[in-house]
């Protein structure tokens, strides 16, 4: 009976672990490329997790192919790392060139999304407090009703500076150099603003950003409520196909809207600060193409777990990039420094698309050896 068991356990194991190392793929394939990859991506925490529960099987078990298991979540221990932060809590006190904060507000609760009295005005009051420079606002106004834009800004009065295209904002206390914003093709759901501010000697460039989302709508969102209690077999093919639809379609948008971004940045004469909502994790295309130069402040300063949504995809985050290109100021108090040319990190990223085929068939090859 066991001989059974171990068998069925050791395919579940197989197609967990291939799941695994093609969620640690999805940065590196463009989902315009091939798709499938970039739904692993969404999936890697429960995959680690079912790893693990496979783990503890067969260390019960007292068997080798443990160690198959092991290999293929170490080898993801970079990729754990934008999930769940490890750096050391600062001591004393701590100095900021420039102190920042991203929010999406949706619009200020104006349909009551928070289900909360007085959202309004403690969003207000919260953005007021604020003890920093500046803030970055996503869905800052659901149309552009001059009215309502004039009595947002009234509100917001601690901040002398602004800038506001479509739902985008930026508000300061300092004052904005230059400011602009990306237009992007017809039909895509994304907006990207900046500015440029002056830092002692030095001028910075901060980007707000809100990319595609995946547009779920009340059939998505209604099935993915009632999967956990039961739904009839007729109904569950229908509701993955359409949920599926909606992830590939935002998961393909967001890959050809960080590509703008990108080549945008790439072009900032100034060191450059990359913020806002960008609703995809880590583990995804959009996040290796933004985060290439730039280095993720979470990995830098986050401790503990990085979520920052609560809804129905609880892994995803908004995530926010300081430059490392130029060397600069940075928010969170510290200094980052590096030098990659565009040349070098375009090479980097072919060869490793080239070499995907030998990394996998590497890996397993590790993981059968220690299966003898």
């Amino acid at each position: 009976m066991l001989k059974i068991l171990d068998k069925i356990v050791y395919i579940v194991s197989l197609i967990a672990a291939f799941g695994l190392i093609g969620a640690y793929l999805s940065p590196i394939i463009n989902p315009n490329t091939f798709v499938f990859f970039s739904l692993l991506g969404l999936a890697y925490p429960y995959l680690l997790i079912g790893n693990f529960i496979l783990l503890l099987y067969w260390i019960f078990r007292w068997k080798r192919r443990a160690w198959q298991i092991v290999v293929v979540i170490a080898i993801g221990y970079p990729t754990f790392r934008t999930y769940y932060g490890t750096a050391k809590t600062e001591t004393g006190d701590v100095s900021y060139d420039l102190s920042l904060l991203s929010y999406n507000i949706r619009y200020f609760d104006v349909y009551g999304w928070s289900n909360q009295k007085n959202t309004r005005e403690k969003l207000f009051n919260y953005l007021n407090k604020f003890d920093g420079d500046v803030i970055c606002l996503q869905e800052f106004l659901m149309n552009g009703n001059p009215d309502r834009r004039k009595t947002v800004i009234e509100q917001l009065h601690t901040y002398p500076y602004y800038y506001i295209e479509k739902d985008m904002a930026i508000f300061s206390r300092l004052p904005i150099l230059h400011k602009g914003h990306l237009t992007f093709a017809p039909g895509y759901s994304s907006s990207c603003i900046y500015g440029d501010f002056k830092l002692g000697k030095d001028t910075v460039r901060l980007y707000s950003v809100h990319l595609e989302s995946y547009k779920l709508g009340k059939k998505e969102r209604q099935f993915m409520k009632e999967i956990s209690s039961g739904l009839k077999g007729n109904d569950i093919p229908e509701g993955v196909k359409n949920l599926t639809t909606r992830l590939m379609i935002a998961n393909k948008n967001r890959a050809h809207q960080a590509e703008e971004i990108q080549r945008h940045i790439d072009g900032s004469p100034y060191p450059v600060i990359l913020c806002g909502d960008f609703n995809d994790t880590p583990l995804s295309y959009t996040y290796r193409q933004l985060s290439r130069k730039l280095t993720d402040s979470f990995i830098e300063k986050g401790r503990g777990i990085g979520n920052t949504y609560i809804g129905e995809f609880p892994h995803r985050l908004r995530l926010t990039f300081p430059d490392t290109i130029y060397g600069g100021l940075y928010p969170g108090g510290y200094h980052a420094f590096g030098s990659l040319s565009d040349q070098g990190e375009d090479k980097e990223g072919k060869l490793i698309y080239q070499k995907i085929p030998k990394i996998i068939w590497w890996i397993w090859g590790i993981i059968l050896f220690l299966q003898r």
